[in-house]
This record gives structure tokens, C-alpha cells and sequence, in this order.
């Protein structure tokens, strides 16, 4: 997902949780008013994004930056209204790209709803689960070895984690494969909802 669109998406979900129910979060065809079954599950055993979104760095162990071979230390940087992401970022010797994770945190809107109902055009767009939490994998261009999974651990609570490696030029889908992955991990580094 581009920077540009990413930032749409999220615009989109903020509007949505303003405005209460409504019918941009819903799918095509489903009015507000029908009781047809949600296209996200429900969260049975909720985690607290909330608690890491301030340090969203401390999403992913030294150990595990490393078994998904990214250097270290990452890099906190500034989001959109107020909120913080995290980079790690594997370079040559000649400081190009190798591999890339990129983690940011949402902890009231409905992103995964918004995903939803306003990507499933992409090139790849796929309703999965990851460690038995609903997630929405995306590719924005067929091409390029780059995956967006969002990730909902909790009600209007989640992550995104964009994952790209130069290692997957010639298989570009398999960004998504490691992608998810990498999000189990975080998961798993997300404490329990009390």
C-alpha cells in the first residue's frame, strides 16, 4: 500500500468512527439496517494493542528482529495524528534496501472494516487469520515484493505491518507469507486484555 493510500485508508476509518455506523464500513450491498453476518469476526480472546502503541519498537523482540534477519536497533519514527511507527530495516553494504518491517498501531477505529470494504480491488487481497485473530493481507501492485497485513487483536484495536524484501523479486507473494509471520510474532508480544 503507497504511503498516500495508506494515509486514505486511515482518513476513511477516522471518518468512520466518528460518524458512528455506517454504510462505507459495511460491504457492497449490505445496508446498515440487514443483520447479514459480519465479514470480520468477532475477538474471543482479546489483546491490547494499546499497551505497545507508544513503544511500538518493543513489538517485536531483539530475538525475533533477528530470526527474520532485520538489523538492529529499529527506528521509532512520528505518524499520522499523533501516533507513533516503528522501522526495521536490513541494508547492504551500499545502504540499499534489502528487507523491511514497518508497525504501526490504531487503538480506536474499525481499520480492518475499512480494509475491507475499500480494498478488495487491490492486485491481492486476502481475508485471513493469524494466530486466531482476524487479519486483511493486501499488495497494492502485482509486482513488487511488498505486503500490507492489518491485524485486529482487539474491538477498534490494531496493527498494521507492511513487509518488504528484495529477497522475493522473483516470488513477490511470498512478501505476504513471511509478512504474516512476522505479525504472529507481534502478536504474540501483545499482552492479554484484562
Amino acid at each position: 500500500m503507497t504511503a498516500n493510500a495508506f494515509i486514505a485508508t486511515i482518513a476513511a476509518a477516522l471518518i468512520v468512527a466518528g460518524c458512528g455506523t455506517s454504510d462505507a464500513a459495511l460491504a457492497p450491498g449490505q445496508s446498515s439496517s440487514t443483520s447479514a453476518p459480519r465479514p470480520i469476526p468477532a475477538i474471543k480472546s482479546p489483546r491490547d494493542v494499546a499497551a505497545l502503541a507508544g513503544r511500538p519498537c518493543d513489538m517485536l523482540t531483539t530475538q525475533q528482529a533477528r530470526e527474520f534477519a532485520l538489523n538492529l536497533p529499529p527506528r521509532q519514527y512520528n505518524f499520522i495524528l499523533g501516533t507513533v511507527g516503528c522501522e526495521w530495516k536490513t541494508t547492504s553494504r551500499n545502504q540499499k534496501s534489502i528487507r523491511q518491517v514497518n508497525v504501526t498501531t490504531f487503538t480506536n477505529n474499525p481499520t480492518l472494516e475499512v480494509v475491507y470494504s475499500k480494498d478488495r480491488n487491490l492486485p491481492f487481497f486476502q481475508l485471513t487469520d493469524i494466530g486466531g485473530y482476524p487479519a486483511i493481507a493486501t499488495r497494492t501492485n502485482a509486482d513488487l515484493p511488498i505486503c500490507d497485513i492489518d491485524v485486529k487483536p482487539a474491538e477498534r484495536q490494531s496493527f498494521t505491518l507492511t513487509y518488504e524484501s528484495e529477497d522475493f523479486k522473483s516470488n513477490p507473494q511470498q512478501s505476504c507469507e513471511v509478512g504474516k509471520q512476522v505479525a504472529a510474532a507481534v502478536l504474540m508480544n501483545l499482552p492479554l486484555k484484562s
